[in-house]
């Protein structure tokens, strides 16, 4: 009877904890039964003990190494497929339609984070952090410059304007993109204005042209620092690109796989960051370093937002972030650009 008795016992457990059905929890144990054994069973059995406070942590550990060494982890990649357990949540969830931001229209803060994660992305952690990042960024930048419209003048980001229209609160008055430029690929240097005066950039901020730009009061600069492999030379080169009082938006992942865009060289501690905006004469204004050790270690065996609380990801951490966040402002000497120009009722072009 104790046999049977602990083995209900068990059995509840993981369900009270998974969330299993009695269904899903037979193909649990049948898979377990099939993979080869541990290859440190003796070890365990023989020099690891656990106790009540212990054993369930103890449980988890060890049922994450039968199954890694059984490359069954990670459970996925970058975003889910057909097949995988999370596969309608992730469609359920992806709020934004493809190029969302080509209305050019802020998005409502509706108490969620979703309004502020781009499409084909709604469960990934980063770009959770990123939009709680982006709304405190946003609301020190209006408490700066106010809230009215271009407020912040010309606006840059990489890729797509995703951030700079959907969060920035409507402080831009142009939301300008930069492409990286790849002549292997195809993609040369060059600056495309458009008829409303949008810019479209390609090029390399590690070369930047002659006819770069310089009137920036904000740049948004997300996951790119780490594909470059000058990032001290890179900055310098965006710093050029700013105004006086001009802001800059940084974010770049602590922990990740590798990942080539097209290539991938570098992770960066809240320090580390922190330093290369201060190396280039920013201040800091704001710091933002999300994640925790349980967080961080569900992300490299591809654990997405669904199993975490907001508070999970979202609360900071001083040892485990998965990504870091900073908002920078270049001096000025003398009044600031926009003061010059609310004094005039005109606005950056």
């Amino acid at each position: 009877a104790a046999p049977e008795a602990s083995a209900q016992l068990l059995w509840a457990a993981v369900q009270r904890a998974t969330g299993f059905s009695d269904l899903e929890l037979r193909h649990a144990a049948e898979l377990l039964l099939e993979l080869p054994a541990p290859s440190q069973a003796a070890v365990w059995s023989e020099h690891v003990r656990c106790d009540a406070g212990t054993c369930a942590g103890e449980l988890a550990a060890r049922v994450v190494a039968t199954l890694g060494q059984a490359r069954r982890l990670p459970l996925r990649y970058f975003e889910p497929h057909r097949g995988d357990p999370l596969f309608e949540l992730w469609q359920r969830e992806d709020q934004q339609s493809f190029h969302s931001w080509a209305d050019g229209e802020p998005a409502p803060r509706d108490g969620s984070l979703g309004y502020l994660v781009p499409e084909g992305q709604p469960l990934a952690i980063g770009r959770l952090q990123a939009a709680r990042f982006m709304e405190r960024a946003s609301d020190r930048i209006a408490e700066i410059v106010g809230l009215g419209p271009g407020a912040a003048g010309r606006c840059l980001e990489w890729d797509t304007p995703f951030y700079a229209v959907k969060g920035m609160l409507g402080l831009c008055t142009k939301h300008d993109i930069l492409v990286y430029a790849d002549v292997k690929a195809g993609r040369h240097p060059e600056l495309r204005e458009y008829q409303r005066g949008t810019r479209v950039m390609t090029m390399d901020v590690l070369r930047p042209p002659p006819w770069t730009p310089t009137d920036y009061g904000v740049i948004v600069c997300f996951f790119v620092l780490e594909h470059i492999p000058e990032p001290a030379r890179a900055m310098r080169g965006i710093v050029r690109m700013m105004s006086a009082g001009g802001f800059l938006l940084l974010g770049a992942p602590f922990l990740d796989g590798v990942h080539g865009c097209p290539d991938d060289y570098f992770r960066y501690t809240p320090h580390g960051l922190r330093h290369l905006a201060e190396s280039v004469g920013l201040e800091v204004l704001l710091t933002y370093s999300p994640g925790s050790e349980a967080v961080a270690a569900g992300e490299m065996v591809g654990m997405k937002s669904a199993y975490w609380a907001a508070q999970d990801i979202l609360e900071e951490s001083d040892t485990h972030p998965l990504n870091v966040f900073l908002l920078a402002r270049k001096r000025w000497s003398g009044r600031p650009w926009w003061k010059h120009q609310r004094r005039n009722g005109t606005w950056p072009s």
